[in-house]
């Protein structure tokens, strides 16, 4: 990985956009570059802005919204770098909302892109924070820590370690290498072994504490509960045989009951008929008129319609009357409003000038008063708060006057049209007949529309027959003239069958085919070979980062279980607190049901003072507090399981690359190797001919060419093949057209005689129809005549449309109604509340007034110069009262107008409406004639001699019903009652033949009572008895499960002690010093090649019988073994150095670092030690590394020609500038 170019904006002191080109001269053309300015200047914020931009992260562990420039809006931090040739952009932002200074700081955003060589531009590839991440990662082969441990050499570190003491050398190397793992491992299992421990000490201390009976006190129990069961079976019997005698007493006793019962109740069924005799004579005259009754409901409906209209008419020529004078009137507000409005603004004119000078002497009066603006203040609040009571009170009780009349019209509209209540019931039933009158009329077209196309589908039958004669000798005709054309075509060495022409041609393809997939297997298998042996580099490093990702989750995952306790404990309190007021809630319903002095079911107490002042209840508070924390338990709960899923996966995607304990060769790594061995034998099957030495060059060109001539060859047969088989498809395409037309001809022909007989058929079921559609309109329209309206098939939809309007209507008052009554309810609350509010408003008021008086007396010199001005009033006031006079004069001009407008399209509207219920009563009047005249006739036939005594015979439907049941019930009731009598004087008899007992029922109570208290001490020692014998066998189970569990806890306990033993401790100290042994020992392997390119003399050792201690050895010096604390100051950096390189090759394994950045370590140099690290670092560049030294040291400024600078500019910010 090589950094090309760095762009920082608004990050620290760097305020200004600047940007540092290292693929650009001098920095390009010099591999060692030194990165000066003053201490604060802001150097290393250089290296803050690399690794925002890559990693979003800070390497000083600073909050990344820190890092904003101060008063910037925006911060912007890019890097371009490249990675095996390609080249790659990262880059990080964020900015305050509505780029104001003062908004909130909005990002990061993250954004990847990758250079397109062909469109000469940078194409996205993440965009997402955690998709940039994993693809930075996947790019560099770095993570964030391996990163900063690779580029960012830790030299001062390593410097430190060399001359730390034992205790703190650990620490160090531990932070400087990143092994905190090892630690976290170490306390873990001693944790883990702890706890293991208090488990089996738990289980233990529970086996000890059950108290189990031996088998000789269990047995002697069992046989005592045997005698008891036994004797418990006689007394019962005894007891029943006395319950049975009982209940034959009482038996006979309700049977004789019953039988006088029922004689009675024939008695009382013979006197209701002869109550009801005038009744059922009254039905019998209702049944005779009700042939009539449909005309003459129809008449008095057409009767009432003309009463009404005439009332319509009546009053709507009183309102034209009345409206005519409104328009008048309004017309002269209209002017009335014009002539105002050009007073008010001469007047207006008129009081600027004043206002001005009001203004002028208020501010003084301000400058003057001061130490009485706090209360003027407070008196304006409660003046305005005042203000609003009265207002909110004046609504209130405008609101509840509006209701109250509302509330009135609602129930006197519901008197009025009482008998629309019975539409809501009857109007499906109106509905549904109506719909099938739809159908009906719907089939009856289909069924028209059938015939004519039966008609058109017969004459084009016919057509068609003459068609298909003259196609079908044309299409035979054009199959022979193709059979001589395949016979022309057809090669001499292939055979006549026309199906085999085309089957050899495909054989000979197909191997074709074949030699080229083999081809192609062999290039395939070659690439994935080398894609494997790609991959295997790789798992190593997803092994780490899953490993720290792994103990990541179980931090969070203890804290979420914390979390998880204690919205466990404020839920089940909110739960509860939830169940008491729902308790007192129900309370309540039930006390509404009390009536004074009757008993209550509960406490049968007659007085009830809750019910009079019933206390509230808090269900909705509690309830929604229970929401509020379940809800965050829910969320606390999901982000736990998520957290448990994440790290499962995490395990899992471990187990997959590093296999497991069972299975040491599980793990992707071992597997990968066993895929490359395979996929060397498949390369070896395909090509066996294929040696060592010319493997490369059947992979180069030699193997395309061979695979380019195969698919050539395989090209002129599949044409050879297509020709031939465009001519046989053509030929077997007119055989099928032909033998398909002779086939459609015979099929038209039957298809004409099926018209025929389906005509037949359409044309009888028309018929059918038309009497079924007849019958069912009659049934709808005697439906809707009880409501004014009757069945046409023109007008039907608007009568059913007004009906469904009418239930509607009928629904919603209903609605409205109640909702009016709750809400007046709340209203006349609400009003008695701001009453008190506002006379507690008035005395505070009061009182501020009487302070304010006090307080300014001293200036009523002033305030009488403003009065004699402008008197008590406010000037804010007065100019928003002269403003809002304006508004209103010029709204009233507006309103004015627009009711003269509106009286004037009213009145058409009324006139229009006249004449169309004059037209309507002329109608009501003629159809009142026409129904009249025949009804009187039908009369005398009937023998009425009036219509009023006709009216008189009828019953409404409902009376009617009601005679009808009675009839009936009376009738059943008596054949019921008859049976009833007879059957108990049956059962009667035969219960005194059982003769069960002769004693009284006293007698058998007191048997009975001696019975049940014997049986009931036998069963009080059988549960007794019982009760000890099944905790006995609970205690005994539960003692078994103890032990297994024990056991099993041992087991799981002793593989925990083992490890503890290998590496457990409670600081970790044990583990995490063997793990830095090891890595320790590979560092300072890395460290000694780095070291023997800088200077040849020494190597770094570490000493066997101390982990953490190093030597040195001096090979000019016949191989010396001296302490590192008798380096000098120059040997020291180099050892430090090649430590700091080695740990970059440690943590960036197969990653190819190139540049380097070191921002430590020199301060402290002589002068000659710091010429012999900057020729170091010179032999350290030559091989192709660029190393940036971040420093304020003068002596390396000369030095090092190529600079970045870092210049102090004035406000605490800086610029960059490159020289060299």
């Amino acid at each position: 990985m090589k950094i090309l170019k760095v762009t920082i904006h608004n990050i620290n002191s760097l305020r200004l956009k600047e940007t540092i080109a290292f693929d650009d001269v001098p920095l390009s053309q010099s591999g060692l570059f030194a990165i000066t300015g003053d201490t604060g200047a802001g150097k290393t914020t250089i290296l803050d802005a690399i690794t925002l931009a890559l990693y979003g992260r800070v390497h000083r562990n600073k909050e990344v919204k820190e890092v904003m420039s101060y008063g910037a809006v925006e911060s912007l931090a890019e890097v371009e770098f490249e990675v095996q040739g390609d080249i790659f952009r990262s880059r990080w932002s964020i900015w305050r909302a509505h780029r104001k200074d003062d908004g909130n700081i909005i990002g990061p955003e993250r954004e990847l892109s990758r250079w397109n060589p062909q469109k000469k531009a940078f194409e996205i590839i993440a965009e997402k924070i955690r998709e940039a991440d994993t693809m930075v990662e996947e790019v560099t082969g770095l993570d964030y820590d391996r990163f900063c441990r690779s580029v960012m050499l830790s030299q001062g570190d390593f410097a430190a370690f060399l001359k730390a003491s034992e205790r703190e050398r650990s620490d160090l190397l531990e932070r400087i290498t990143g092994t905190e793992v090892y630690t976290r491992i170490s306390i873990a299992a001693f944790e883990r072994h702890k706890l293991e421990q208090q488990k089996l000490d738990e289980l233990e201390k529970q086996l000890e504490t059950l108290e189990v009976m031996s088998q000789e006190e269990a047995a002697v129990l069992e046989e005592e509960l045997r005698e008891r069961t036994k004797g418990a079976r006689e007394e019962r019997k005894m007891l029943d045989a006395v319950r049975n005698q009982l209940d034959w007493l009482r038996k006979i006793q309700e049977l004789t009951t019953r039988r006088e019962a029922l004689n009675k109740s024939l008695e009382a069924i013979e006197e209701e008929k002869e109550q009801a005799r005038e009744q059922f004579a009254r039905l019998e005259e209702h049944r005779r008129a009700q042939p009539l009754q449909g005309r003459l409901e129809r008449l008095d409906d057409t009767l009432e319609q003309r009463e009404a209209l005439q009332a319509a008419i009546t009053s709507l020529e009183r309102e034209l009357k009345e409206k005519k004078a409104a328009e008048t009137t309004a017309k002269e507000n209209e002017q009335k409003a014009r002539e105002g409005l050009r007073q008010f603004k001469k007047e207006e004119e008129e009081l600027y000038p004043l206002f001005e000078k009001v203004a002028a002497l208020e501010v003084e009066i301000r400058e003057k008063r001061e130490p009485l603006n706090q209360k003027e203040e407070e008196l304006q609040a409660l003046q305005q708060e005042a203000e609003q009571l009265a207002g909110q009170l004046g609504k209130t009780q405008e609101e509840v006057g509006q209701l109250a009349e509302e509330e009135k019209a609602l129930e006197k509209w519901r008197s009025e049209n009482e008998k629309l209540a019975a539409l809501v019931e009857s109007l499906p039933v109106i509905q549904q007949q109506r719909e099938e009158l739809r159908d009906m009329l719907q089939g009856q077209r289909q069924t028209e529309k059938a015939i004519g196309q039966l008609e058109r589908e017969q004459q084009a039958s016919r057509k068609r027959l003459e068609q298909q004669g003259e196609k079908l000798k044309k299409l035979q005709k054009q199959r022979d003239s193709l059979l001589e054309q395949f016979k022309k075509l057809l090669p001499p060495n292939f055979v006549q069958e026309r199906g085999e022409v085309t089957g050899l041609l495909s054989i000979e393809i197909e191997q074709l085919s074949e030699q080229k997939q083999n081809l192609q297997e062999l290039h395939r298998l070659n690439e994935e070979y080398q894609n494997l042996l790609s991959e295997l580099s790789g798992f190593e490093g997803q092994l780490e980062n899953l490993q720290n990702q792994d103990l990541a989750l179980s931090k969070e995952l203890m804290t979420s279980i914390d979390a998880l306790d204690a919205l466990s404990l404020q839920l089940e309190f909110k739960r509860s607190i939830y169940e008491q007021q729902l308790m007192i809630a129900n309370y309540e319903k039930d006390r509404a049901k009390l009536e004074e002095g009757q008993p209550c079911p509960l406490c049968f107490s007659t007085h009830h003072p809750f019910r009079e002042k019933p206390s509230r209840p808090f269900v909705d508070e509690a309830k929604t507090e229970l929401e509020a924390v379940q809800e965050r338990y829910d969320g606390v709960y999901k982000t736990h399981r998520l957290l448990l899923g994440r790290q499962k996966e995490i395990e899992h995607q471990i187990e997959q690359l590093a296999g497991n304990e069972v299975k040491k060769l599980s793990g992707q790594v071992s597997r990968q190797f066993g895929k490359i061995l395979e996929f060397e034998e498949k390369i070896a099957k395909v090509a066996p001919e294929l040696g060592a030495e010319n493997y490369t060059v059947v992979r180069g060109n030699l193997l395309d060419q061979k695979i380019e001539e195969a698919e050539k060859l395989i090209r002129e047969r599949r044409e050879a093949r297509k020709q031939l088989g465009h001519l046989l498809a053509r030929l077997e395409e007119e055989e099928a057209k032909a033998s398909k037309a002779e086939k459609e001809l015979q099929e038209e022909q039957t298809a004409y005689k099926v018209l025929e007989s389906r005509l037949q058929l359409q044309q009888q079921q028309y018929e059918e129809q038309k009497k079924k559609f007849g019958s069912a309109s009659s049934a709808v329209d005697a439906l809707l005549r009880r409501y004014g309206y009757s069945f046409e098939v023109e007008t039907a939809a608007k009568a059913f449309d007004a009906l469904g309007r009418q239930k509607e209507e009928w629904i919603s008052r209903t609605e409205r109604l109640q909702q009016v009554n709750r809400r007046l309810e709340l209203v006349r609350q609400e009003e008695k509340q701001l009453k008190k509010q506002v006379k507690e408003n008035n005395h505070r008021l009061k009182n501020l007034r009487e302070r304010i008086e006090a307080d300014e007396k001293a200036w009523k010199g002033l305030v009488e110069q403003r009065r004699e001005l402008f008197g008590d009033r406010d000037l804010k006031t007065a100019r928003l009262e002269l403003r809002e006079g304006r508004e209103t004069a010029e709204k009233e001009v507006e309103t004015t107008a627009h009711q003269h407008r509106a009286f004037v399209l009213e009145l058409s509207k009324l006139e229009q409406s006249l004449k169309e219920k004059e037209k309507a009563l002329d109608e009501a009047e003629k159809k009142a004639v026409a129904i009249e005249k025949p009804l009187e006739k039908a009369l005398e036939k009937a023998g009425f001699a009036t219509l009023d005594a006709l009216r008189e015979a009828l019953l409404d439907d409902e009376g009617a019903q009601q005679l009808e049941h009675l009839k009936e019930q009376l009738s059943n009731r008596e054949i019921e009652a008859r049976q009833a009598l007879k059957n108990t004087a049956e059962s009667l008899e035969n219960e005194r033949k059982k003769a069960l007992t002769e004693d009284p029922e006293p007698a058998l109570q007191e048997r009975l009572k001696e019975r049940e208290e014997a049986y009931g001490q036998y069963q009080q020692r059988i549960g007794a008895l019982t009760e000890k014998l099944q905790q006995h066998k609970e205690r005994l189970k539960k003692a078994e499960g103890l032990s297994s569990r024990i056991d099993a806890q041992r087991r799981e306990y002793g593989r925990w002690a083992r490890l503890n033993e290998i590496i457990g401790m409670a600081d970790g100290k044990k583990f995490r010093t063997f793990a830095q042994g090891l890595t320790l020992q590979k560092l300072v392997q890395l460290a000694n090649e780095h070291l023997q390119r800088l200077n040849g003399r020494y190597i770094i050792h570490k000493r066997g019988d101390e982990d953490l201690e190093l030597e040195i050895i001096d090979t000019y010096q016949a191989d010396n073994r001296r302490s590192m604390n008798t380096l000098s100051g120059g040997e020291s950096f180099l050892v430090s150095l090649a430590l700091a390189l080695g740990l970059s090759d440690l943590a960036g394994r197969n990653a190819q670092i190139q540049s380097l950045f070191i921002d430590e370590g020199f301060g402290t140099l002589d002068e000659n030690t710091l010429d012999l690290a900057v020729s170091t670092l010179e032999n350290l560049q030559a091989g192709g590394k660029t190393i940036g030294i971040i420093s304020h040291v003068k002596a390396l400024k000369e030095r090092i020609s190529v600079q970045v600078v870092v210049q102090k500019r004035g406000n605490g910010f800086s610029s960059i500038e490159v020289i060299g």
